[in-house]
């Protein structure tokens, strides 16, 4: 049995009267595929935390695809998903155990565990 997981789209369309409305797309993506990686470590890289509540959000993943579609659609580029894709790349380079690291710590103190394994790894 295949590994699907359901994202549902809303495109916002235009009416014959100029007024803004929603539809839905489902689609199925394989749990194992890069595109099904990608959304998953978006909504995780792309995270924020409410200030006033210190509950944490997902990234939009769904908004940021909509709009980068659109991007590439009325320009020919999209240099955002272009960044977010080489930074999904070069996230995939860690191990699990550093990728939550980066995600829980702050740059420098990151920057500082990153350090302390290579030295380690170094013997030094």
């Amino acid at each position: 049995m295949q590994n699907l997981e359901n994202y549902v789209i809303v495109i916002e369309a235009l009416t014959p009267t100029m007024v803004a409305a929603s539809t839905l797309i489902p689609i199925k993506v394989k749990t194992d595929s890069k595109f099904y990686q990608f959304a998953s470590w978006f909504e995780t890289a792309y995270s924020s935390v409410n200030p006033d509540t210190g509950r944490k959000r997902k990234g939009n993943f769904k908004k940021f695809l909509i709009e980068e579609i659109e991007t590439i659609l009325l320009t020919g580029k999209s240099p955002e998903l272009m960044k977010a894709a080489e930074e999904f790349k070069k996230s995939s380079v860690l191990s699990p155990e550093l990728q939550s690291a980066k995600h829980n710590l702050n740059e420098t103190d990151f920057a500082k565990l990153v350090e302390l394994m290579e030295k380690a790894k170094g013997g030094v």
